[in-house]
């Protein structure tokens, strides 16, 4: 076990070169080979289990470093395949990817998966479901990304959603809703269209 989560920890750090060899090999096959490897070591699972698996499966038995660097190999995983593979075909493995991220709780691996998230969400939100909206909207409130999260919600079309997100907002200070990129100007009137 203490192997298992120095390896997760080690390839966590060492994610950003790890990613520019995989991308770096030329024969898909054999990036996918290299990320089923890493999947395995880390989480006990092949990558096509890791792409098929309900999430709160997978939240149950993986801890957050797992659940974090598994997302990090799924995005992974659809980069390599949108070298030859539609948009759509690897939509599927995004947006499990992002489930994963929103599993996080870990002040830890929230700024980082908030980060990550935004990047994959904001290309894809007409292709997420509501529900991965509005745990991606969860994910970004509580990583602070208020203007990510308002975006989620909005998508969402849960105006409900919306507004309840607004009242949480407002009873935060002036200096945090400005780090997250949503001003309190901006909410007043946003909170005042829904009504």
């Amino acid at each position: 076990m203490y192997f298992q989560r120095d390896y997760i920890l080690r390839m966590i750090e060492m994610l950003g070169e790890f990613m520019r060899e995989i991308l770096d090999l030329a024969r898909d096959a054999d990036a996918q080979a290299e990320l089923d490897e890493v999947s395995r070591k880390a989480s006990g699972m092949p990558l096509k289990l890791l792409k098929t698996a309900g999430v709160p499966t997978l939240e149950s038995i993986l801890s957050p470093e797992q659940r974090y660097l598994c997302a990090e190999l799924l995005l992974l995983s659809a980069q390599v395949d949108a070298r030859t593979r539609p948009d759509d075909e690897t939509a599927p493995t995004r947006a499990q990817a992002l489930m994963l991220f929103c599993t996080l709780q870990s002040p830890d691996f929230v700024p980082r998966a908030c980060s990550r998230a935004r990047m994959v969400m904001e290309p894809m939100l007409d292709a997420l479901a509501p529900q991965e909206l509005l745990a991606l909207a969860g994910l970004f409130e509580r990583g602070g990304d208020y203007a990510a999260a308002e975006d989620a919600l909005y998508a969402a079309g849960d105006a409900p959603a919306r507004l309840a997100f607004y009242r949480r907002l407002l009873s935060l200070d002036d200096g945090a809703l400005c780090a997250g990129n949503l001003p309190r100007s901006e909410i007043l009137e946003a909170a005042a269209r829904l009504k």
